[in-house]
């Protein structure tokens, strides 16, 4: 699926078929989401009576499967059925269950997850079909501007949330004598069934099961991207980065080394790498293919040339069934009309 400013569009990854189209022309503002299954989409607008519409639509055909969905534009959808929705002050946010038919709330968070000692604030979340992942920072001040300052001692919870119910499935505590500061740090990325963590403080990255918390690995370096059996991680330093494919185990499978800025994806555990080669504006911005066992890679000529695109960030490589994607960023300044380009690799 690729996301439009009025809508979306179903597309085959291996030949680029457009298997369906939903878009709403003419609207100003549109508000879209995909469930983390990935099973369905929520489009939301403001209609011509001034009315808010949405409509809930099955990803696979483009059909609306809820023409008066109780989506409000702003929450997540876990799977199918339910939203979440989030409700912020001065003290964090919490969150509530809500069904997606009717608007009826299905269960509410009466109190912030907490740490076992100390004031909390919970402060970032994750919302999969499985379970709720929410983020608290504790430490003695919990302010935001406190957050923003290094030094102090903190601790870190995650908490999973059951989505259905919002009961706790699970929770993983840390503590740290130095925070370095909880912003901007700390993120929460999610791969398919496995949830990524970096904290503050902790130099490693954890990989956790979503939906039973358990540890799957602890990585000493940045985490890009993570399969059934294995996952990418870029290690070594910024002037001299390395891209290893790693097992669970935390077995170095592949090996690749790189320049800086360059983009590694996974297109077979057991065949190749691919890379990003970019010249000087109006060149082609191609790829080079790189045997995970080694060898010299091979120059695909992509035909595409992007005039505006962004210098810092040569090209973007996304694994989808069939193909490889590769669309590089599009240059801030040259506004909103800028358009950003796909093409896909065999």
């Amino acid at each position: 699926m690729v996301e439009l400013d009025s809508g979306f569009v179903g597309l085959r990854g291996d030949t680029g078929e457009e298997l369906w189209t939903y878009t709403v022309p003419g609207v100003d503002e549109i508000h879209t989401e995909v469930s983390s299954d990935g099973t369905r989409a929520a489009v939301r607008y403001t209609d011509d009576e001034g009315e808010p519409v949405a409509v809930l639509l099955d990803t696979s055909t483009g059909s609306i499967v809820l023409e008066d969905a109780h989506w409000d534009g702003d929450s997540r959808l876990p799977g199918a059925e339910l939203q979440i929705r989030r409700h912020y002050d001065e003290d964090g946010f919490s969150v509530e269950a809500a069904d997606l038919d009717d608007g009826r709330t299905a269960w509410r968070q009466e109190e912030p997850v907490a740490c076992s000692e100390g004031p909390s604030r919970q402060v970032r979340g994750t919302y999969h079909v499985d379970a709720v992942v929410l983020l608290a920072y504790c430490a003695e001040d919990v302010s935001e501007e406190a957050m923003y300052s290094a030094g102090q001692q903190a601790t870190h919870l995650l908490a999973a949330l059951d989505p259905g119910s919002g009961r706790e499935l699970w929770c993983y505590e840390v503590s740290v004598d130095d925070t370095q500061g909880y912003f901007p740090e700390s993120r929460l990325t999610q791969y398919g069934d496995t949830l990524v963590v970096k904290l503050p403080g902790v130099p490693e990255q954890l990989l956790f099961d979503t939906a039973t918390g358990d540890l799957l690995e602890e990585v000493p370096g940045h985490v890009l991207d993570v399969t059934a059996e294995a996952y990418l991680a870029r290690m070594g330093t910024i002037e001299d980065p390395v891209f290893e494919l790693r097992g669970f185990d935390g077995q170095v499978l592949h090996t690749i080394p790189t320049d800086p800025g360059d983009a590694v994806a996974v297109v077979d555990e057991d065949l190749l790498g691919v890379r990003v080669e970019r010249g000087p504006d109006g060149d082609t911005i191609d790829v080079e293919v790189t045997p995970w066992q080694g060898g010299d890679g091979a120059l695909v000529e992509t035909g595409l040339v992007v005039e505006s695109a962004d210098r810092g960030e040569p090209g973007r490589l996304l694994r989808v069934p069939g193909a490889v994607l590769l669309y590089p960023s599009v240059d801030s300044s040259t506004g909103d009309d800028g358009i950003e380009h796909i093409v896909a690799l065999q």
